[in-house]
């Protein structure tokens, strides 16, 4: 519409013109090198607007052929950088769709036409990661850290270079340049936990644990959990070497997280031996409250060695009551009416737990010990049967054959701080290699077993034919049918 109303404007403004210049006639004189012309005005004005328009093509002609050669480099640049954003395009999608070659290609086109070397470098290390050749993506990297721009981004891909050659040292030095240099990279922090962790550097990884904590990189609760594996696996480390350090730090991740048995059951014994008995006590107490443990028990028991059976077998009791409903509480219940020889709260205890299939061969081995309390020889044997075949327990597996608790490997405890960290979940490392796991803890007073009368047909003893009966051969991951019972019994 308003094309159309200057159109119509200019029409009318030129016809008007042409009836002004109609109505009024005029000469134009012209003299020039002894030539006198006359004309019409008319005539006078289109010709001086045809030499003003030729002056003007002539002048731009003159311009672009001044201007041809810089015109002709423009052109060429401009057409050197599509073909290289081109090529940029083509590389990026190789790289995505797997096709190392054709991303090789790609990326070496663009560095050769585009004027980026930050970028074509950066290009090029991720074609060549697409197509496998490591050599050639570390090369690229290390000629980005020359690079203020670009330096970081080296960083991270030399340390995933280095994590997937399996090479730790180099990807611990990578993260830690990268998150000095740039701590709020998540990247960085978790590149060098990982790395630390992997190591087994416990403390320096409790310290980056602290600094991605600040800085937002991890959860609270998370970097509790975290926290409490990994002061828990220094102060193992440390234990026969800095006894009172390890308690420290075993008290402080008991603290971090009370549900973690490992930090609890290491803070008991160790401030036991410095005779820090309350505290000790709390710890294992509190782990209790949130999720019991037979090696917290196997602690709690020892705790105080000059105590009386009867007084450990109150303040076993105590511990029970702590909570009352799970089901190793009912257990540790069993043991101590077992070695009291209480039968009424020992069968109490185990009638619940003997209903809630599938049976444990601790639980059955418990049964056992019961019926043989009770006098009834025939149900002790089916129940040491069962033993025989019935499935292990977990948390039995935590406790070796010398009746320590959690002795667990460096890869392990690895494990442990993202299971536990991220999931809150106990892993069974013993368990999970099937693992003979713990026959008795000499030490503790849980698995002593009633000793009944000497008798030919004792269904303890037997006789030495049917010794095989009696302590069947176990599965990998059953604490056999004398998994309860002291050497003794």
């Amino acid at each position: 519409m308003i094309r159309l109303f200057i159109t119509v404007a200019l029409c009318v403004a030129t016809a008007l013109l042409g009836a002004f210049l109609a109505l009024n006639p005029g000469q134009v004189t012209v003299e020039f090198l002894g030539i006198n012309a006359q004309v019409p005005f008319v005539v006078a004005a289109g010709v001086l607007i045809i030499l003003t328009f030729l002056l003007a093509f002539l002048w731009w002609l003159i311009a672009k052929i001044w201007g041809a050669p810089d015109a002709f480099r423009t052109f060429r640049k401009r057409r050197r950088r599509e073909q290289g954003f081109d090529a940029l395009e083509r590389a990026l999608i190789a790289s995505a769709a797997g096709q190392g070659a054709m991303a090789v290609r790609q990326a070496s086109r663009a560095e050769a036409l585009l004027d980026r070397p930050a970028l074509s470098r950066l290009l090029a290390a991720r074609a060549a990661e697409a197509a496998g050749d490591l050599e050639s993506a570390q090369i690229h990297y290390e000629s980005m850290l020359e690079d203020a721009k670009t330096r970081l981004v080296a960083r991270r891909g030399l340390a995933s270079i280095a994590e997937s050659r399996g090479d730790d040292q180099a990807a611990l030095t990578h993260a830690r340049s990268a998150f000095d240099q740039a701590g709020q990279a998540r990247w960085a922090y978790e590149a060098l936990f990982a790395a630390q962790v992997r190591q087994a550097r416990w403390a320096e990884a409790e310290r980056t644990l602290s600094e991605g904590e600040r800085r937002d990189h991890v959860a609270r609760d998370v970097a509790q959990r975290m926290r409490a594996v990994l002061l828990t696996a220094e102060g193992r480390r440390i234990e026969d070497s800095n006894p009172e350090e390890a308690a420290k730090l075993a008290d402080k991740a008991a603290h971090a997280s009370p549900g973690f048995a490992p930090a609890a059951e290491l803070a008991g014994r160790l401030l036991a031996n410095q005779r820090r008995h309350r505290r000790a006590a709390e710890a294992i107490e509190n782990a209790w409250k949130h999720e019991p443990h037979p090696a917290l028990a196997n602690v709690f028991a020892a705790l105080r060695k000059s105590d009386s059976k009867a007084k450990r077998a109150e303040r076993l009791r105590g511990l029970a009551a702590l909570n009352p409903d799970h089901r190793e509480s009912r257990m540790l219940l069993a043991d101590v009416a077992l070695e009291q020889s209480n039968l009424d709260a020992a069968r109490a205890a185990l009638t619940p737990l003997m209903g809630q299939p599938p049976l444990s061969a601790r639980l059955c081995t418990l049964a056992a010990r019961m019926e043989t309390l009770a006098g009834d020889e025939s149900a002790a044997r089916r129940h040491m049967a069962r033993a025989s075949h019935a499935p292990g327990e977990a948390d039995w597996s935590d406790i070796d054959e010398a009746g320590r608790a959690f002795a667990y490997t460096n890869a392990d405890w690895a494990r442990m701080v993202d299971a536990w960290g991220r999931e809150a979940r106990l892993i069974h490392p013993r368990h999970e290699r099937y693992e003979i796991p713990a026959a008795a803890a000499p030490e503790s007073t849980l698995i002593e077993g009633p000793k009944p009368k000497a008798s030919p047909s004792s269904v303890v003893e037997g006789d030495k034919s049917e010794a095989s009966f009696y302590e069947p051969s176990r599965a990998p991951d059953d604490p056999g049918v004398d998994g309860d019972d002291d050497k003794t019994a």
